[in-house]
């Protein structure tokens, strides 16, 4: 009997110094963590160390083996690895916020009253600057001129672009501020011309001709784009961005803000197709800090659908003749391929029409010749052929989608392919299975900043008005989990980051999200939303 009492007195001697053994600055408990690890695994509880996680398990097990300097009680509620916006536009988003909102607008007439309100809330002679409109919304689905920006702005340049970034209509003051003529050639852009003048509306290359304006911003606009933008991520559980098309001084600017601790967000910085750009970094090598991940480039191929600059093998079905633009040649995107290739660069290419993809298909595959895991992506890969898909696998070549784009050019989309070429647009489940995964993201600010948003158009094919009933084109809506996993660890894998992030796994960053509601499935999902966002173990919302 007194064997018996000394050994349960020394099992309990073992278990108190058992008990709490372990030091971690959070543990999150009473939870549904879904790992996304190889097994699919759900855990109720995480300890979380330097920013990184130590251990998932059961309850007890974490409660009892960790002294935890903060304990969350999940409530029961569901947890997810911090989402990572495939595609966006970080930068330009923040940008946007300080400049005239035309999104939503519907009508030109409502274009023209907010530019004059913010004209006189902003007076002064320097450029007026907006974006957001979207004529596929209005009555009057015209693209429009500038005959009364130019009798209501005579002297002041005013940039109002379209939704897309892919066509704006600019004032004279404008054009003659920037030495655009009529007879002006621009490769890949076009500037449209009524009885030998300009009508001031310009598409693809020809708006980029203004690019200088957005480089010119002065560094405590830029300071305030990038952290506005951060805060507006946080919020929707956003721990991670793709931002598609940044120039060295601004991926400066986020590196010093991010090692001054302004600056959070983890940024894979996709470096803009441009000489000066590309000698930079040919010279300077790729950067793989903490939180910003710089190599890839980011090439345009083509423009948009919607101001129809996506280049098609036919000609639009509601514009006989017009093909859309071609942004650069052929051999520009070889060049580019080719050195990418050579100093270790993923090329990633917009490529939104059926030529425009099949050109860069054969421009990929005429370089990379076969399998490998150089991870290129096609960003957007909207319209394909389907003699074009089966390139991918066979090139390795990542589709880098937006699902909320299928949701928001249905309405009209068929009017531009027709109803034959729009069987084959939008189809992201072909593309799941051509390649066994996709990046997926928003495009913001050209769509809305909200991944749960991009969940549903993925798995449920309808907008944030339930539109259309029954999806849009159901036929390719993802799975819950695959629209899951393209939100993190396909993302993370788009990025050469799976080894630290787009999972919850030991050693990894604790980068997640805790959401209200149910664990994410089919159904449900307008009504959840993100209550809390973590990064490095560190809460950010």
């Amino acid at each position: 009997m007194k064997k018996f009492t000394l050994a349960l007195l020394l099992h309990g001697i073992l278990i108190t110094g058992c008990y709490q053994s372990q030091e971690a600055d959070l543990v999150i408990h009473n939870a549904r963590i879904h790992s996304l690890d190889a097994g699919g695994a759900v855990f109720q509880a995480m300890a979380v160390r330097d920013g990184r996680i130590v251990e998932l398990g059961p309850e007890r097990q974490i409660l009892n083996r960790y002294a935890a300097k903060k304990v969350v009680d999940a409530a029961g509620r569901a947890v997810y690895p911090g989402f990572i916006d495939g595609h966006c536009h970080f930068f330009g988003y923040g940008l946007n916020k300080q400049k005239v909102d035309l999104s939503g607008t519907r009508s030109w007439a409502e274009v023209l009253e907010r530019t004059q309100a913010f004209a006189t809330a902003h007076p002064g002679e320097g450029w007026i600057l907006g974006r957001g409109w979207d004529q596929n919304d209005w009555a009057e689905q015209a693209l429009p001129g500038n005959a009364e920006l130019n009798t209501l702005f005579a002297d002041r340049p005013v940039l109002l672009q379209r939704v897309d970034g892919h066509a704006a209509v600019v004032n004279q003051a404008a054009l003659t501020r920037v030495g655009l003529e009529p007879g002006t050639r621009i490769e890949g852009g076009l500037m449209v011309m009524k009885d030998g003048k300009p009508t001031g509306l310009l598409v693809d290359n020809a708006v980029s001709v203004f690019q200088k304006i957005f480089d010119e911003a002065d560094e405590a606009t830029k300071r305030k784009a990038l952290l506005e933008a951060q805060a507006d991520c946080f919020e929707v559980g956003l721990t991670m961005v793709c931002d598609a098309g940044l120039d060295v001084g601004t991926i400066e600017l986020i590196r010093t803000m991010q090692r001054e601790g302004a600056l959070k967000m983890r940024v894979y910085a996709m470096v803009a197709d441009g000489e000066d750009n590309l000698a930079h970094f040919a010279k300077n090598g790729a950067i793989k800090d903490e939180r910003l991940v710089v190599r890839s480039v980011k090439v345009y191929a083509d423009g948009a659908l919607g101001s129809r600059g996506a280049l098609l093998k036919q000609p639009y079905s509601d514009e006989p003749g017009h093909h859309g633009l071609q942004l650069a040649s052929r051999e520009h995107f070889l060049e580019v391929a080719e050195w990418c290739k050579e100093h270790g660069f993923q090329m990633n290419t917009h490529c939104i029409g059926d030529s425009a993809n099949k050109l860069l298909l054969d421009v990929y595959g005429e370089v990379l010749g076969g399998t490998n895991d150089l991870r290129w992506r096609i960003e957007h890969a909207q319209v394909l052929s389907p003699e074009d898909r089966p390139k991918f696998g066979a090139f390795s070549i990542i589709p880098s989608v937006q699902p909320t784009h299928a949701t928001s050019d249905g309405p009209w989309a068929e009017a531009r392919l027709g109803p034959e070429r729009i069987k084959h647009a939008y189809a992201y489940e072909d593309l799941r299975k051509t390649m066994g995964l996709l990046a997926l993201g928003t495009d913001f600010p050209v769509e809305g900043i909200d991944p749960l948003a991009t969940y549903r158009a993925a798995v449920e094919r309808r907008d944030a008005q339930g539109w259309p009933e029954g999806g849009y084109m159901p036929e390719n809506a993802l799975s819950p989990d695959d629209a899951v996993r393209g939100m993190t660890i396909w993302n993370a894998i788009a990025t050469f980051t799976e080894n630290e992030l787009g999972s919850l796994e030991p050693g990894k960053w604790a980068d997640f999200v805790v959401l209200d509601g149910a664990s994410l499935g089919k159904g449900g999902v307008e009504r959840t939303r993100v209550v809390s966002t973590y990064l490095a173990g560190e809460q950010v919302k």
